[in-house]
């Protein structure tokens, strides 16, 4: 009993004095492998050429088509492209169809999926990561002087929010839709990661028009005009600590 008792105590010291360790120590931190695994999963490139993606969420099953990794690498973590550090240029541009098997008959909140998709860039990408915490500039979404013009959904239908470029300007459509996609769109539009502190937690139909940066033959307004005027919204600067997650490896995929 004597021997066992002693070695229960050397296995724990080491334990418990790296936890402290950690404790004290600040950033970098070190990114554990996720336990959760989708049952299967097929990843292929896309030639398609096209620029369109697409996501289907049914119970027990994902399936990304035409996706860039880098959407995948925010789906895993919970982020916005600003806050990933290290990404190779071809994260951006190659495209995968990802189709995936839950494992369960269950739907999984996008909170729930992140473990199963960061296993699928562990394992099928190679992916090496550690997280840090930066300063980076970002935006504050916020209420205009005016205050927001966002309105609650009275009309039935399903949930839909996409951006579509037609001549001259871009579109945002939104059917039942959330702040938490608007901050997406727009951290995806200005480059930048955007935080809500407008308060506003419904679901809203409303079409935002502007016309983009990079057309200067365009007679319409810039998006932070539109946001206020058509939304009663406004990107504010700010300087914030963020958690970033920085790429130390990735890989092309295995094959299935």
């Amino acid at each position: 009993m004597r021997l066992v008792f002693l070695k229960v105590r050397t296995l724990r010291k080491p334990v418990f004095a790296v936890a402290i360790a950690g404790w004290l120590l600040p950033a970098p931190i070190v990114a554990q492998p996720a336990s959760r695994r989708f049952e299967a999963t097929s990843v292929k490139l896309n030639r398609s050429g096209s620029d369109t993606s697409d996501t289907t969420t049914t119970p027990g099953r994902i399936s990304l088509i035409n996706v860039t990794l880098i959407s995948v690498v925010r789906r895993a973590f919970g982020v916005q492209d600003s806050q990933i550090i290290g990404a190779p240029a071809w994260l951006s541009t190659e495209r995968f169809d990802i189709v995936t098997v839950t494992g369960g008959g269950e739907r999984l909140s996008d909170k729930e999926r992140q473990p199963l998709f960061q296993a699928l860039l562990a394992d099928r990408f190679g992916l090496k990561y550690h997280e840090e915490t930066r300063q980076l500039r970002a935006y504050a979404l916020v209420a205009a002087n005016t205050g927001s013009k966002l309105l609650p959904s009275k009309v039935p239908g399903e949930y839909g929010m996409k951006v579509r470029t037609e001549p001259g300007r871009q579109v945002l459509h939104s059917t039942r839709g959330n702040i938490p996609r608007l901050i997406e769109i727009l951290s995806r539009l200005t480059g930048s990661i955007v935080a809500d502190q407008t308060g506003l937690t419904g679901q809203y139909d409303f079409t935002l028009e502007w016309t983009p940066a990079e057309d200067t033959d365009g007679t319409g307004p810039s998006l932070f005009t539109a946001l206020q005027e058509q939304l009663g919204l406004r990107l504010k600067p700010v300087k914030t600590a963020v958690r970033v997650i920085v790429i130390d490896r990735i890989d092309s995929p295995s094959p299935n």
